[in-house]
């Protein structure tokens, strides 16, 4: 299925590099949760990116896990984190 978080394990690990680091590179943690971008929606901001590449749901969110990001509600299948409004992949 491609929401499942373990999809990220799939990934090659070049491409798991890369998806780590674009989200270590262009969020930023905050305390609260951010109900204004979900998984899906940031995984467009990743692939629409220079060095980005398609990635299911399910493979973004296995990386947010990685980065140690927390999901408000697992459950869902679009995940919503403790993001900043302020984090560099939104002011593009």
């Amino acid at each position: 299925m491609c929401n499942n978080p373990t999809d990220f394990n799939k990934l090659n690990s070049e491409e798991q590099s890369r998806l780590l680091n674009w989200i270590s590179e262009n969020l930023t943690p905050i305390k609260s949760f951010n109900e204004n971008h979900n998984s899906y929606g940031l995984k467009h901001y990743f692939e629409a990116d220079a060095n980005g590449f398609y990635v299911t749901n399910g493979a973004f969110k296995g990386a947010m896990l990685k980065t140690q990001y927390k999901a408000k509600d697992t459950y869902d299948i679009n995940w919503y984190y403790n993001i900043s409004e302020k984090s560099k992949c939104f002011k593009k």
